[in-house]
C-alpha cells in the first residue's frame, strides 16, 4: 500500500496521485496470469516513465514525439523501441513489432500516442485494430490513462472503444479495456459499467489528499497563480482557452494545463504554460509540507 503522493507535471495537467502508471502494470500482469515478458507498453510523457521502466516487461516503447527524457529512457532498455514516426502511426508500428516479438498484451497510454489534442479524426483506423485485437495471435491492447472515466467519453466513442466490439471474442472475455485514472477505475467499453479499486490504496492518504490537499490547492491557485497567469476556472473540458479545468476524479488531483490561448494559438508548448507548470509544483509542494502529506516529485 503507496505511503506518498507523487506529484507531476505533463503536457496536459499536473497531478497528485496515489497510484502511478508503474504500480498499475503488474498488479494487471498477475490479475489477469499473464507474465511480463509478454507485455509490451509505450508511452510519451515523463509521467509514462513508471510504466515504461517496469522491470521485465517484453518490449517497451515510445513514439517520435515522446519527450526527450522518455525516449533517453527507452533507449537505455535492451529491449527499448524508439520509432521514427508520431503518435497513432508509431503506435501501429508498435503492434506489428509486438506480435513479430509473440507480445500476447500491449498497455498504451492515450495522449500522445492513441491520438494528439483530442483529435478523433484516426478512431476508424483504431478501431479496425481493435476488432481483431488478441485473436490469432494479435496483441490484446489495454489504454492506460491518467483522464478520468467521465473525460474518455469522446475518445471512446471516436475510437470505437464501445459496444460495436462485441464481435471481438477477446474484448468479450475482458472488456476492461480501458484504465483511468492510472488504473484506478476500470471501464467495460461494452456496457460502460466500471470497476472502482479506490480501495486498495491507503485511506488516510486519500483522504488527505482529497479533502485537506486538493481543496487548499484550488483556494491557493485562485489566489496566487490566477492573478499572475491571468487565468479563470472553467466548467467544460472543451473550453480550455486560458482557463483550468479541475477534472472531477476519486482518487487524484488533477489541475489541467489550459490547451489554447484565447487567439486560439497553442498555450501547451509555450514559455507560460512551462511557468505555470513549475508554480504548480512548487506550491503543490508547499501545500503537502503544510499540512504534512508525504510527497515525491516525479
Amino acid at each position: 500500500m503507496n505511503d506518498t503522493v507523487y506529484l507531476m507535471a505533463n503536457n496536459a495537467a499536473i497531478d497528485a496521485t496515489i497510484l502511478t502508471k508503474g504500480d498499475i502494470v503488474p498488479a494487471y500482469a498477475r490479475h489477469h496470469g499473464i507474465p511480463l515478458e509478454l507485455i509490451a507498453a509505450i508511452g510519451d510523457e515523463v509521467i509514462d516513465l513508471p510504466m515504461l521502466t517496469t522491470a521485465g516487461l517484453g518490449l517497451v516503447g515510445a513514439p517520435a514525439n515522446a519527450q526527450d527524457k522518455v525516449k533517453e529512457a527507452v533507449a537505455k532498455i535492451p529491449n527499448g523501441w524508439i520509432s521514427s514516426c508520431e503518435i497513432l502511426d508509431a503506435f501501429i508500428e508498435f503492434y506489428a513489432l509486438a506480435k513479430e516479438r509473440n507480445i500476447s498484451h500491449i498497455i498504451s497510454d492515450k495522449d500522445g500516442v492513441l491520438l494528439a489534442k483530442g483529435d478523433l479524426t484516426r478512431g476508424a483506423e483504431f478501431y479496425t485494430l481493435m476488432q481483431s485485437a488478441g485473436i490469432g495471435g494479435n496483441p490484446f491492447v489495454t489504454v492506460l490513462t491518467g483522464s478520468s472515466a467521465g473525460q474518455n467519453a469522446k475518445f471512446m466513442k471516436g475510437y470505437g472503444l464501445d459496444a460495436r466490439l462485441e464481435s471481438n471474442l477477446a474484448v468479450r472475455q475482458n472488456p476492461y479495456v480501458l484504465l483511468a485514472e492510472n488504473g484506478l477505475i476500470h471501464v467495460d467499453v461494452l456496457s460502460g459499467n466500471m470497476l472502482n479499486f479506490c480501495e486498495i490504496l491507503n485511506p488516510g492518504l486519500l483522504a488527505k489528499l482529497k479533502s485537506e490537499f486538493e481543496p487548499e490547492v484550488a483556494r491557493r491557485m485562485e489566489a496566487e497563480i490566477f492573478p499572475a497567469f491571468g487565468f479563470e476556472w472553467s466548467a467544460d473540458s472543451d473550453d480550455q482557452a486560458e482557463k483550468v479545468y479541475h477534472a472531477p476524479k476519486q482518487g487524484m488531483a488533477t489541475f489541467n494545463v489550459p490547451r489554447w490561448f484565447k487567439d486560439g494559438s497553442d498555450y501547451r508548448k509555450s514559455a507560460q504554460a512551462k511557468a505555470y507548470r513549475e508554480s504548480m509544483i512548487r506550491l503543490m509542494s508547499e501545500t503537502a509540507e503544510r499540512i504534512q502529506m508525504p510527497y515525491k516529485i516525479l
